[in-house]
């Protein structure tokens, strides 16, 4: 599988999850950085860029369809999301004993009921924000199979079988329960996500047959340039309030992230056609420099895990200390990043000697060189 690693899918998600960390600290400065990119954030990258993956890793073109690996994937996701939980809980509750309420509000209820919302966790009907990510790549992994299957009879029902979901789903309001929130429901309504998810499940199999699936094409490239570009100054002055959303209140349906709106879509669908087309980005992922990302994407549910973990720490030590300079948080939020960078290219190097430690073996060992 190492041979068949995409290095720009590493660099983009190594920048994608930098761009999480930014823009869920609640630094002064976050909320500018997430609607600074258009209509899509560093959370639409991510699922587009996990279903190319998926696709990479577990798609068989022989047309035989794995289950094991994906669904012992998926577990693993929802093990590291109940340890995530249980750490975060732990350490909310300790502090909610120390100095008062956290600014982490959904997680300050769960000690109102710890029992009833425990078993609500288990179940994933219990998920504060921030902790409602790897929910969403638990039920979308565990579809993987099925949408193989369904691939290989027909990628045209697949993509109208999706897409239907996903209208349903966003017209509807068709979602599943999350008690954490106000609103009761999952931010991330999987219903609506798994279209993303699938199109890139889709986009990683031509990909994987090697097929021209995001082949330069000048006047494609143009216009996906020029709704990547233009994306970023209507979304911001809609931020700032510094204009009306264009068609009025259809704008915020168009651009939910709830129920994945049709432009954010089309944004994060044309920012990976850009950085497929740019060569420098290609570039750029295969030189030393950028190799501290690349192993962040490449790493991604550790370095996600310490994330959440810090993004936790810096609103907690915002919340409840009087340094909220700007210095300070500019401080705290290179600290965080480098620490993420750190933390994965230790985890790269720690790979690397291990599979040259296995090399070693097999060809000392008779019989396995």
């Amino acid at each position: 599988m190492e041979k068949q690693r995409e290095s720009r899918i590493d660099l983009l998600r190594g920048l994608a999850l930098l761009l999480i960390f930014v823009g869920h600290s609640e630094f002064t400065f976050s909320g500018f950085v997430q609607h600074s990119r258009g209509f899509a954030d560093a959370s639409d990258v991510f699922v587009l860029l996990a279903g190319v993956s998926a696709a990479l890793a577990y798609y068989r073109p022989d047309g035989s369809i794995q289950f094991r690996r994906p669904w012992k994937r998926a577990f693993t996701l929802y093990l590291v999301h109940m340890l995530l939980f249980s750490v975060l809980a732990s350490i909310s509750g300790a502090l909610f004993l120390a100095v008062g309420p956290t600014p982490w509000a959904d997680m300050n209820s769960f000690w109102a009921a710890p029992y009833q919302h425990g078993a609500e966790a288990l179940l994933l009907m219990y998920m504060p924000g921030n902790l409602d990510i790897l929910p969403l790549y638990v039920v979308l992994l565990g579809l993987v199979p099925v949408v193989f299957w369904l691939h290989n009879r027909s990628q045209t029902i697949l993509l109208c079988v999706s897409c239907s979901v996903w209208l349903a789903s966003g017209i509807g309001h068709i979602n599943l329960q999350n008690w954490a929130l106000d609103s009761r429901e999952w931010y991330f309504d999987p219903f609506s996500w798994q279209f993303l998810f699938i199109i890139g499940i889709v986009i990683g199999i031509g990909l994987k047959r090697s097929r021209p699936v995001l082949r330069y094409n000048r006047p494609v490239f143009a216009a996906a340039a020029i709704f990547a570009i233009a994306a970023i100054p209507i979304n911001l002055a809609v931020y700032l309030g510094l204009a009306d959303p264009p068609l009025g209140e259809s704008y915020h349906q168009l651009v939910s992230k709830t129920n994945s709106g049709p432009l954010r879509i089309l944004n994060v669908l044309a920012i990976l056609y850009l950085a497929w087309s740019i060569r420098l980005v290609h570039v750029a992922a295969n030189r030393p420099a950028f190799g501290p990302i690349c192993a962040a994407g490449k790493h991604s549910l550790p370095v996600f895990s310490l994330g959440v973990l810090l993004i936790f720490v810096a609103k907690t030590l915002m919340n409840t200390t009087a340094i909220t300079a700007l210095p300070v948080q500019v401080a705290m939020l290179v600290a965080g990043c480098l620490l993420q960078l750190a933390v994965a290219w230790w985890l790269e190097e720690h790979q690397r000697k291990a599979i040259r430690r296995t090399d070693v073996v097999a060809r000392l060992t008779p019989g396995r060189a």
